[in-house]
């Protein structure tokens, strides 16, 4: 069972998964990208509040996102987190294209997903 907060943080990330495909639709790549950001940073920090870790810092979402990853064996869960990552850091540069951002949300769209899958108790230990 989760938490009023974990709950809130799961919620945001899907609403803001569904944002990012919004903007994405519209063209606006920027926007798709952090928005997809902020889905994956979300449930990092369901899982994170879950477990009673600090994530009020971008550097304390990895230390949670290696836990996460000790905890359920799941590498993917690393890679998922940096395509994330990335989807962040071009916000700001603007550098890919509509297919590298969709690609990108797919992503972090499996992310969420195996997140909200282990943090729920079905199939995730």
């Amino acid at each position: 069972m989760t938490t009023e907060d974990n709950k809130h943080y799961t919620e945001q990330a899907r609403a803001f998964l569904e944002q990012a495909f919004e903007e994405l639709s519209r063209d606006d790549l920027r926007q798709a990208s952090e928005k997809g950001w902020g889905a994956a940073a979300q449930m990092v920090k369901a899982y994170a509040e879950e477990r009673g870790l600090r994530h009020d810092r971008h550097h304390l979402l990895y230390r949670a996102v290696h836990r996460l990853i000790d905890e359920t064996d799941d590498n993917q869960l690393f890679a998922w987190f940096s395509v994330a990552n990335h989807l962040h850091a071009n916000f700001y540069e603007g550098a890919y294209e509509s297919r590298e951002v969709r690609y990108g949300l797919d992503q972090v769209a499996q992310f969420v997903d195996r997140v909200d899958t282990f943090l729920n108790g079905r199939n995730g230990s």
